[in-house]
């Protein structure tokens, strides 16, 4: 195994599949229901920071590829099309650009773009045996296909990688042709993409069916064991959680926008939320840190 793969076995990962599942719960959840440019603020630089160590630079470019202009899309959006707010900044075709929806726009697309980013680390530490493992004594059925549906995406991108290399092998590039044969090329692969993907699902429900997955009164067999370690980052990841749903129900963690942007005074209340809510965010990464250095030392 190389080094690169174990370091992206550590972190996070190493905990009991609870654990790591509340973590992104909890996060995600804050990241969505704070509208708040504070929170949407220290959201996006921890998902980008945990993601960088956690996924590697590769993968988090690629994700900034698509997050990035996503980012701008909503930002820029919602001023064209939302005209509340007192503070007009100029006229558009004769229509309003305020302040106030500029802002709330910037602080919705941050929401999202690092509620994108955080989903990019979750599929990488909890994977679909975990997933497997939390919901499939529960809801057997349903973990099954969330799991299959999570890593179907890319297994479609790989699978079409090898029936467009194969095409090309036989002279059917679907990027050389006339626009007609490119058409009927790409046709082509996207047939049978969907031909090996029902096919890939049948054979994968037959084969769990066969292993007795879902029957009742079915023995099973898990590597995952909860200790000590475990159960102390779940209560510490528990705590912060219930800061962040204190947060929320006081309505600490929203901003009013419209008609005009109001900021309460900040108190020593609010620092601890933030400071719960930062060290939430930075969990995973100084996990991840912690086992680099382990890691290092070792060699």
């Amino acid at each position: 195994m190389s080094e690169k793969s174990l370091k992206t076995e550590s972190g996070l990962s190493l905990y009991h599949p609870w654990v790591s599942f509340t973590y992104f719960v909890a996060v995600i959840a804050g990241t969505l229901l704070f509208i708040h440019p504070v929170f949407a603020a220290v959201s996006l630089c921890c998902a980008i920071f945990s993601a960088a160590l956690i996924n590697g630079r590769k993968s988090l470019f690629m994700t900034l590829g698509f997050g990035v202009p996503m980012f701008f899309f909503i930002a820029l959006a919602n001023p064209l099309f939302n005209h509340r707010g007192m503070t007009v900044l100029f006229y558009l075709f004769d229509n309003p650009v305020t302040l106030e929806a500029m802002i709330y726009g910037i602080v919705s697309a941050g929401m999202m773009f690092a509620a994108v980013v955080w989903f990019t680390s979750y599929n990488t530490v909890v994977t679909s045996d975990k997933f497997i493992y939390i919901f499939g004594r529960f809801l057997p059925s349903v973990a099954l296909i969330v799991s299959m549906t999570l890593s179907l995406i890319p297994r479609l991108m790989a699978q079409i990688k090898v029936i467009a290399d194969s095409q090309r092998s036989i002279g059917l590039d679907w990027k050389s042709g006339s626009i007609g044969q490119r058409i009927r090329s790409g046709a082509r692969i996207l047939s049978i993409l969907v031909s090996w993907a029902l096919e890939d699902a049948v054979i994968t429900a037959d084969s769990m069916r066969a292993r007795g997955y879902g029957q009742h009164k079915r023995s099973t067999f898990s590597i995952f064991r909860f200790g000590k370690k475990d159960a102390k980052m779940l209560v510490l990841i528990l705590v912060l959680f219930a800061m962040e749903i204190f947060a929320y129900i006081s309505g600490r963690g929203t901003m009013e926008f419209y008609p005009a942007m109001f900021f309460r005074k900040i108190d020593l209340i609010d620092i601890i939320i933030y400071f719960s809510y930062i060290t939430l965010g930075v969990l995973p990464a100084v996990i991840q840190i912690k086992e680099d250095l382990k890691w290092k030392q070792l060699k």
